[in-house]
């Protein structure tokens, strides 16, 4: 029973199953609502679209369901029916000719079964914003060309319009907002499987590029939306199609290649094949379909590079030749149509020239920077380039080198005493301050063998600096000549002489004697300016043991008896010094009570010099005082001599005026007798007396004569007549 049941085929609404006859192949398709008992010989079926094979299956796994696409779907049918009907529903169908290859769109909303060998797929339509775009392919050019407004979903298509099978054309949102491809024409999926694609939307400084399958670049600048065209690509970068634009600095540029002739916005003719270099602040760029950007380490743009202050990059020019050292601070930006930065390889011996105190593994062999030579101070470097030109630099100072120049090496002996066994390679000259040790082996005057350890002090000097470099082992010459001077000069002593004038015997043999008056010559080497102006003796040393034992001996007994010398002077000289200590304390009495002397003498001196002052003050206060006194009287006096002026030239006028009256009054009286006027004249004479010796008493004591005196001076002018009324002798005749 239960088997039974499993060989009923039960289907509803909407369902169907292929049921093949084994016996004959016959498959047909039963179409629900049905029930339907299957024979032995029936066998429930499936079609395999990938195979395009039936494959048996379980009886519930046969059932199917209708192909439905509801509105604004589509069904996209493979091997349509001729006449283009499908099973009826509730009854079992006998398969019919398929048209085999072709495929239909069936725009919903549609719901069908298939017919054995039928495929279909259900797609919804494609509703576009106005960025978007299909990518459609024409599969069947006849259908395709029944309808090309369909197809290209404008209605500004021409009739007739043409198609060919596998052409692509794009359908954009801006043409049409919803999208069901008719028959012929298929909508091609994204390798996401998305049908609507993005266009790509640029803002005002971005661009994209695209390219053709022909090799054809097309350039779209922004603001704009592009849609590629069916055969198009973005080209991406970083995943991105959009790129931005190039915006310029002053420490920036661009290179490119003309791909094709083109005139550009100077009116310039560009040939093909011509590299262009554009630079310049506050720039924008926009590529263009004739050049390409020859990009520099992955970069469009080429970034200048940063020479600080005292650094140096070497640039070559690709048509010359020539290498240009450029000096910082700079920020170089170099064309690279005619320039390029150049690295300047250095060999083991230049770069131990260079960096003489870096490891042999640090020291650089390659280099993009400019070597720099640093010289101290007192040090001096010849710099030499392949054209054969030298040139001195002298300490402090820090130089680089061009491209051809490098330093000239000093091979230095080394060891004590100086030998060519090792030598030091050096590049630095110390001109002032250098100091030379070695040792200088001889045999004295009496055979003994003696090693003399001692330091030269050496300068360069002299206006020609390249002479310093002239010999390259300076420290040879200068030990090998000293030597033989120290040995010449030992072999003439013997050993008790030089060892107790070891240091004025050696410099006056290297530095020459010592004048009275200044310091020693030195000792001038005309090869290469070095002057010898010090030496430094440091040691001496007896080969031969016997006699440094006799030395020591002899210098042991020269040391006690010095000790036993210098003790008795000691015991003298603090005798001496006791003795001077009581001297000095009786001195120093002596000189106490000389000081209390002094003092006393300086009171008493002090005392009669304050009665002196004393004495001279008041005599200066009576000498001022009668001063005051004298002049007030001078002032008195001239008081009452311009009082007397006054009063004599008032007497003047009136007697003047006394003398008129009197000449009038004698006129007048002509006629009187003698004795009248005689009379007249007393009385005139009288009243001007009177007036007169009013003030004859001050007058007097003004000028310290007596009251007749006074009186005799300023009458004299009177007439003879008035003497005797004053009782006084008329002048003599």
């Amino acid at each position: 029973m239960q088997e039974r049941r499993e060989r009923e085929l039960v289907l509803a609404p909407n369902e169907f199953a292929y049921i093949q006859d084994t016996t004959k192949g016959h498959i047909n398709c039963y179409v629900g609502p049905n029930k339907t008992s299957l024979a032995q010989t029936d066998q429930p079926v499936l079609f395999n679209p990938k195979s395009k094979r039936f494959q048996d299956v379980e009886l519930g796994q046969a059932v199917q369901v209708f192909a439905t696409a509801p509105a604004s779907w589509y069904v996209v049918l493979k091997n349509p029916a001729k006449d283009n009907h499908h099973p009826r529903p509730g009854v079992a169908s006998t398969l019919i000719d398929l048209e085999v290859g072709r495929k239909l769109n069936v725009p919903g909303p549609v719901s069908f079964p298939l017919w054995p060998g039928q495929m279909a797929k259900v797609i919804e339509g494609h509703a576009l914003r106005p960025n978007e775009h299909l990518l459609i392919r024409i599969y069947d050019a006849e259908a395709a060309g029944r309808d090309p407004k369909a197809v290209l979903a404008r209605d500004d298509v021409a009739e007739g319009q043409r198609f060919a099978a596998g052409e692509q054309r794009t359908i954009r949102g801006t043409d049409c907002r919803f999208y069901i491809p008719p028959t012929g024409v298929e909508v091609v999926p994204d390798a996401q499987g998305r049908y609507v694609r993005e266009a790509v939307t640029l803002g005002r400084l971005e661009y994209c590029v695209l390219l053709g399958e022909d090799g054809r670049k097309r350039v779209v600048r922004g603001e704009a939306v592009v849609f590629p065209e069916p055969r198009e690509r973005f080209l991406l970068r970083e995943g991105s199609p959009k790129l931005p634009a190039l915006q310029l600095r002053e420490t920036t540029g661009l290179h490119l290649r003309v791909v094709a002739p083109f005139t550009g916005d100077d009116g310039a003719e560009h040939k093909e094949g011509e590299e262009l270099f554009i630079h310049g602040a506050r720039l924008i760029w926009f590529p263009r379909e004739e050049v390409e950007i020859i990009r520099a380490a992955d970069q469009d743009l080429h970034e200048a590079i940063t020479i600080p202050r005292g650094e140096g990059r070497y640039v070559l020019d690709r048509v010359t030749g020539e290498v240009e050292l450029v000096r910082g601070p700079a920020m170089y930006l170099p064309d690279p149509r005619r320039q390029a930065l150049m690295h300047r390889p250095l060999t083991e011996r230049e770069a131990r020239l260079l960096s003489p105190h870096e490891p042999l593994s640090r020291r650089p062999k390659l280099s993009g920077e400019a070597p720099r030579v640093e010289v101290a101070s007192g040090y001096a470097v010849e710099v030499v380039d392949k054209g054969g030109a030298r040139r001195v630099e002298l300490g402090p100072t820090s130089i680089l080198l061009r491209f051809d120049e490098t330093l000239q090496a000093l091979r230095l002996s080394t060891g004590r005493p100086k030998s060519d066994a090792e030598i030091l390679e050096t590049g630095a000259l110390q001109v002032t301050g250098n100091k030379v040790s070695d040792v200088v082996e001889g045999m004295t005057q009496d055979l003994v063998r003696a090693r003399v350890t001692l330091t030269y002090r050496v300068s360069f000097e002299g206006r020609d600096p390249s002479r310093w470099f002239a010999v390259e082992n300076y420290i040879k010459l200068l030990c090998d000549h000293a030597s033989s001077v120290i040995k010449a000069r030992i072999r003439q002593l013997p050993i008790r002489t030089l060892q107790a004038e070891l240091a004025p015997v050696i410099r006056d043999a290297v530095l020459g004697e010592k004048p009275d008056d200044g310091p020693r010559p030195g000792r001038l080497f005309e090869e290469n300016g070095m002057r010898v102006y010090d030496v430094e003796v440091l040691e001496l040393e007896i080969e031969d043991e016997d006699v440094r034992e006799l030395l020591t001996l002899a210098q042991t007994e020269a040391i006690q008896r010095a000790i036993e010398l210098a003790s008795q002077e000691s015991e003298v000289a603090r005798q001496h010094q006791l003795e001077e200590i009581q001297r000095g304390v009786q001195r120093e009495k002596h000189q106490t009570e000389l000081l209390r002397l002094e003092l006393e003498a300086e009171r008493a001196r002090l005392g009669l010099e304050r009665e002196a002052f004393e004495a001279e003050r008041k005599r200066a206060a009576m000498t001022l005082e009668g001063e005051l006194h004298e002049g007030k009287l001078r002032q008195r006096a001239k008081e009452a001599s311009f009082t007397l002026e006054t009063r004599r030239a008032e007497q003047s006028l009136a007697l003047e005026e006394l003398r008129a009256r009197v000449d009038g009054a004698t006129r007048a009286a002509e006629a009187w007798s003698p004795n009248l006027v005689q009379a007249l004249h007393r009385l005139g004479d009288q009243q001007l007396l009177t007036a007169l010796s009013e003030n004859f008493g001050e007058l007097a004591a003004v000028e310290g004569r007596g009251l007749l005196e006074t009186a005799r001076k300023v009458l004299d002018f009177l007439p003879s007549s008035a003497a005797p009324t004053l009782g006084l002798r008329p002048p003599p005749e």
